[in-house]
């Protein structure tokens, strides 16, 4: 348009006679004579015009090619910058990482629990044992793995707490420590009644002062109803991790008499993989250690029915292996009679059957059953505490007696002739496979 109104422009100087045929360059009709200055301005009126049409297929040129390129901005080559739109996906997608690792995030009891595991699982080890056996025909000597358990770093020194059935008849032992390296391994002690033994590793100083030992808690403590863990490491290949709550204090484990009397019971996961493994408590504490027993029937328990014996009867259980390889049971050195005696006479307590002469008993003026001259029983003492605690059966007298040591004075309740009394009796250590109590 605007090249047209010049050229109209131009024409409309030459006069009223002149047309203009085209819009191409200006032809002055032959009968007119153009002057210079019109001639200039016409040339001026073209090269305006075409600088224009330049500039209009310049800008439409530069509008196809942006054109061209949105489609590669929405579609970046590899390995180059994230286009605004990248970026926005981006974001999206690690803000959804994010959110995914959040919600995996583990709870605090949880935390608790890993905590717990990761900072005893050095502590506690692998024990098997070999036996030599030889072949009924031939004499040959035979060895044969037949235990495994698991065990815990007691001390710097090199002692290992395991549980007692798994060395029994042992002739070789050996330990897998937590970073799977293995040491042999002697028994120092063993205590058949508690089912608790205690290893030497065979190591130099410098290896037994880098192991870690447990942290010891106390079983006072304990209540029905807390949480508990069992912590083993069968066959040396892994550690597990068993979760259960305290169910009873005060249980009967193992048979006879000198049995322990004040296990604790859980229903976390004992077997003979972890048997011999530390029992937890909710700040990583050794509260007692986790048995199961070999034997089958009453010995074993209700099924889904674990034990544990108490940690404070440990540490004295593991002292006295350690000084004498043995344990030294304290003794009033009397004979118990039968549960059955006393149970149809409606009395509870313990009956005395037999008093030793020179026994603990004897010194302490206790009195035993015996017959009078016309033939008829007269009945011993009957014991009805020990100290502040009470007895009822003969079990609890033995459990009365299990935290004390040979030598200890204990005050001992008695009824007489339908009379109570109170007697001191100093206790003297009772000898194996005796028959007192």
């Amino acid at each position: 348009m605007l090249g047209g109104s010049l050229l109209l422009l131009a024409a409309s100087s030459v006069g009223p006679t002149c047309r203009v045929a085209s819009a191409g360059p200006l032809q002055p009709p032959p009968s007119v004579s153009v002057s210079p200055q019109l001639r200039e301005q016409s040339l001026r009126a073209q090269q305006v015009l075409l600088q224009q049409q330049q500039q209009q297929q310049q800008q439409q040129q530069q509008q196809q090619h942006a054109g061209a390129a949105a489609p590669q901005q929405e579609q970046p080559a590899p390995g180059a910058g994230p286009t605004p739109s990248g970026a926005a996906a981006g974001g999206d997608q690690q803000q959804a990482q994010q959110q995914a690792a959040a919600a995996d995030e583990l709870l605090p009891h949880e935390r608790r629990v890993v905590t717990i595991f990761e900072s005893n699982r050095p502590s506690v080890v692998n024990v098997s044992h070999v036996r030599s056996m030889h072949h009924f025909f031939t004499l040959d000597l035979n060895r044969m793995a037949v235990g495994q358990g698991s065990g815990f770093v007691w001390d710097r020194a090199g002692h290992v707490v395991v549980a007692a059935h798994t060395v029994k008849g042992a002739s070789e032992v050996k330990v897998t420590l937590h970073d799977q390296t293995t040491a042999t391994a002697r028994v120092v002690g063993a205590d058949p009644a508690s089912d608790i033994a205690v290893l030497q590793l065979a190591l130099p100083r410098t290896r037994t002062e880098a192991l870690r030992p447990v942290v010891l808690g106390s079983s006072a403590g304990l209540r029905i109803g807390q949480w508990v863990w069992v912590l083993g490491n069968p066959w040396g290949l892994e550690h597990t991790l068993s979760q259960g709550i305290v169910g009873g204090l005060g249980r009967e484990m193992g048979a006879g008499l000198w049995a322990l009397k004040n296990a604790i019971q859980t229903d976390a996961v004992i077997n003979t993989g972890n048997s011999g493994g530390p029992l937890l408590d909710s700040r990583g504490r050794v509260v007692g250690v986790a048995i199961a027993l070999p034997d089958s029937g009453a010995r074993a328990g209700p099924q889904g029915v674990g034990h544990a014996v108490p940690i404070d009867a440990v540490r004295r259980i593991v002292e006295q292996l350690l000084a004498h390889g043995r344990v030294k049971r304290p003794s009033m050195g009397v004979v118990l009679a039968p549960q059955q005696v006393l149970r149809g006479l409606g009395v509870d307590g313990v009956l005395i059957l037999e008093v030793p002469a020179g026994s603990p008993a004897a010194a302490a003026g206790l009195r035993p059953t015996y017959r009078d001259v016309f033939g008829d029983v007269v009945l011993g003492d009957i014991v009805v505490g020990i100290d502040t605690r009470p007895v009822r059966t003969a079990s609890e007298l033995i459990a009365a007696l299990d935290d004390k040591r040979p030598g200890d004075r204990v005050r001992c309740d008695v009824l007489r002739d339908g009379k109570r009394l109170s007697m001191v009796v100093q206790l003297a250590e009772r000898m194996p496979g005796s028959v007192e109590e």
